[in-house]
């Protein structure tokens, strides 16, 4: 199934596990990988995907490089740690104080090769994206990313990728809960509802892939308010 039919198919139904459903604060914590659940058309309430295996071996290989065990848990551990990087917040600063930003970046970022120039992309990404995110209603102005940054796109995307390596046997179940658990425990230091967790990945999303976001606002808009959606009375992480 290509990318935009699985959007297509994302937005016709929610699709649940009726056998092996995970609930009460366990499906909180696998619910922050619900937004890549919705775009790969999976289940939203099961440790199981519910993907064919030649899928999942397709988005864990081509799309991610995991191929093993040891691959799988350090791309999961780059996700869980990307929060931390001192350096985005630098970019962070510079674009809220557009007087001094010049001197922000030159100051205060790496001058190892390649990384200063990441960031400086980064910066001049943040310029196209979130005047388009206002435009587009997703946020109001820049201090909302400055709290939830992009940890709903990180968390998420690595609580469902441990979820596809759980069905590939790359992790344990219980290797799979620890790492759903982290990642809601620490979503929770960004964002506070499950919307700002929909924004967050949003935006995270946006500054990834450009401009068209549509399909991922109808994708938060399903998660939300679809009377099927196991996030439908869900307002607090």
């Amino acid at each position: 199934m290509g990318f935009f039919s699985k959007i297509l198919n994302s937005f016709q139904s929610i699709k649940l596990n009726k056998q092996n459903t995970v609930k009460g604060y366990l499906l909180d914590h696998l619910l922050v990988g619900s937004m890549y659940a919705e775009q790969q058309s999976a289940y939203l309430n099961s440790y199981e995907t519910g993907l064919n295996k030649s899928d999942i071996v397709t988005l864990t290989g081509d799309y991610w490089g995991i191929y093993n065990r040891d691959q799988a848990i350090e791309v999961l551990q780059n996700l869980h740690d990307r929060n931390q990087d001192a350096n985005i917040e630098i970019v962070y600063r510079a674009f809220e104080d557009r007087e001094n930003y010049v001197e922000i970046l030159k100051s205060n970022l790496p001058k190892e090769e390649g990384l200063f120039e990441h960031y400086i992309e980064l910066f001049r990404t943040l310029n196209d994206i979130v005047p388009l995110l206002v435009e587009q209603n997703i946020i109001t102005d820049f201090s909302q990313i400055r709290k939830i940054k992009d940890s709903g796109w990180n968390y998420g995307r690595g609580a469902f990728l441990a979820r596809c390596c759980y069905d590939l046997n790359y992790l344990s179940e219980n290797e799979l809960k620890e790492y759903l658990e982290e990642c809601h425990t620490d979503l929770k230091k960004y964002c506070t509802t499950w919307k700002e967790y929909t924004t967050s990945y949003i935006f995270g999303r946006a500054v990834w892939g450009g401009a068209n976001n549509s399909g991922m606002v109808q994708i938060a808009n399903d998660l939300l308010t679809n009377d099927n959606s196991p996030l439908k009375n869900k307002t607090y992480l």
